[in-house]
């Protein structure tokens, strides 16, 4: 690793000389990108999927329906209208480390970026690396954007080290800091549900904020009235006012970044009204013997990493107020509202889609970052190896291939790792020689094409997940494993590693593993 590491950087600064001449930009389209945090697989392309946790806590299929229908309406407006893929994973179940992957170019278990205490410029690892954003604009790009992209939305100074989390240096032509999430600059204060935990950071209840006052909202707006009429204008956090246009002459990059769903849960409560917990009548008693029951093969240093008292604390919550099992109904009701909002927030981005002038000519994606576990393996939270926490929701719209892509699912199994390569590809440029992960623009044309049988994900150093149609493979740094067939058992219930029928299969997997793991950038142009 540490090889690796010290090779990445002279090579990174060489690529950024070796710029592509620019085409022209009637033939290169624009992209809108939205970025949604903490979104996992709980809509209405993906809910009806083996495995997917939503269908434990709403066991009939009609109620599940009305459900989903309220989750993220919008967000299934703009799948009507592009490819979903449907089996899309994150590098690693983190903010700040899979988004510097997938914008980057360059996997956590390469640059050895697994946390995001500090800037990945800080890390020598990204020593002059050119970003997604980065490359686009040195190729006649103009590049905008405001809210959640690489991780947090503004430059802080912390121990006397300065963090451009946005990358504003390198990465932007014009980035606005604003604030982010549920709150807003009326600074009312939200009010904490009696069934939130007692604890710091994972908590929910009530934004006293209206929702077009809120700060997601507001920054929606602002890119959809930017993409709509070409002009608009926004008071970042430090009250200057920012007049941005774009150009009529060169493509652009518009990127937003929503935080909600991300904790804290502050749904103002005309989203909580959405999801009455009387309609979740598969949280009971059964759920917590079978989630209890689901994690007594998971080996005990996973346990010490993923297992934590989240759990035990949403029951506690529950007790508190008379019933455990309603601490987790009210929980599950929280992301779901949290999740509402922020489709609510986007749906001006998809208004603007349909009605921009820009429409013909910008590729949009959406995506979220990682997925999210509410009780599924008695675990709340990201970060784990499970599937739960790294399955997310990805879709591209293409007006170009709208014949191939209009509502097009594709089931093949695709990385965020791949948004670099693929974007670069529509925009009609090389791929920079540093960047890792597949083009995909050939599921865009045809969604079942043939295409990568395997998916990485890993969580700090030394422990990976291998993904296959069938397969998920799970090794960790101390050795400990798990494997599961998918197909026969999507919520992961029986951990097959001390079945001796599986042997052959577990020996395969590993080896297949460790050739993925040792992949350089180079075997993607191959």
């Amino acid at each position: 690793m540490s090889r690796i590491h010290k090779s990445l950087p002279l090579f990174l600064l060489l690529t950024s000389y070796f710029i592509l001449p620019s085409f022209g930009s009637a033939e290169r389209p624009n992209f809108l990108m939205i970025a949604v945090d903490d979104l996992n697989h709980y809509n209405a392309m993906l809910v009806d999927q083996p495995g997917n946790f939503l269908r434990k806590v709403y066991p009939n299929a009609a109620t599940r329906t009305k459900i989903i229908a309220r989750v993220a309406p919008n967000i299934e407006r703009l799948a009507n209208q592009s490819t979903t893929f449907t089996y899309t994973f994150s590098p690693q179940p983190l903010c700040g480390p899979c988004r510097t992957a997938a914008l980057t170019g360059i996997p956590p278990h390469v640059s050895g970026y697994s946390e995001h205490s500090r800037h990945f410029r800080h890390s020598e690892a990204f020593e002059g690396v050119v970003t997604l954003p980065q490359y686009l604009g040195q190729n006649g790009y103009q590049t905008v954007g405001l809210g959640k992209i690489f991780h947090k939305p503004s430059v802080e100074t912390k121990n006397g080290e300065t963090h451009d989390w946005p990358d504003i240096a390198h990465s932007w032509d014009t980035w606005i800091e604003r604030r982010m999430g549920m709150g807003g600059p009326d600074r009312i204060k939200r009010s904490i549900s009696p069934y939130s935990p007692e604890n710091g950071y994972y908590t929910f209840g009530s934004s006293n904020t209206p929702t077009e006052r809120s700060w997601d909202y507001l920054n929606a707006e602002f890119a959809a009235n930017l993409y709509t009429h070409g002009k608009a204008e926004i008071q970042d956090l430090h009250s200057k006012t920012h007049k941005v246009k774009l150009s009529g002459d060169t493509p652009f990059l518009l990127a937003v970044g929503l935080f909600a769903p991300h904790m804290p849960w502050d749904a103002p409560d005309e989203f909580y009204d959405l999801f009455p917990t009387s309609e979740m009548t598969g949280i009971n008693q059964s759920l917590v013997d079978w989630v209890d029951e689901d994690v007594t093969d998971i080996p005990p240093t996973v346990r010490e990493l993923f297992i934590n008292e989240d759990f035990d604390l949403t029951l506690a919550a529950g007790e508190r107020n008379g019933d455990a099992i309603e601490g987790w109904r009210r929980s599950v009701q929280a992301y779901l509202a949290a999740t509402a909002y922020a489709d609510h927030c986007l749906g001006q981005l998809v208004d603007a889609i349909e009605t921009s002038p820009h429409k013909d000519n910008t590729v949009v994606m959406l995506f979220g970052d990682h997925g999210w576990q509410l009780g599924d393996k008695r675990r709340y939270r990201k970060h784990a190896l499970w599937e739960g926490a790294n399955h997310t929701t990805f879709m591209m719209r293409d007006p170009r291939r709208l014949a191939s892509t209009q509502g097009a699912q594709c089931d093949r199994m695709v990385s965020l790792q791949y948004l670099y390569p693929t974007l670069t590809s529509l925009a009609g440029l090389k791929v920079p020689d540093h960047v890792h992960g597949y083009d995909m623009t050939p599921l865009l044309d045809n969604p079942q094409a043939d295409f990568s049988e395997d998916v990485l994900m890993s969580n700090t150093e030394g422990n990976f997940t291998l993904r296959t149609q069938r397969w998920r493979y799970t090794r960790y740094l101390d050795g400990s494993r798990e494997l599961y067939d998918m197909l026969a058992d999507p919520y992961e219930f029986t951990n097959l590693v001390s079945n001796p029928e599986y042997k052959k299969q577990l020996k395969a997997l590993d080896n297949q593993l460790t050739q993925v793991v040792n992949r350089d950038s180079t075997y993607y142009r191959n």
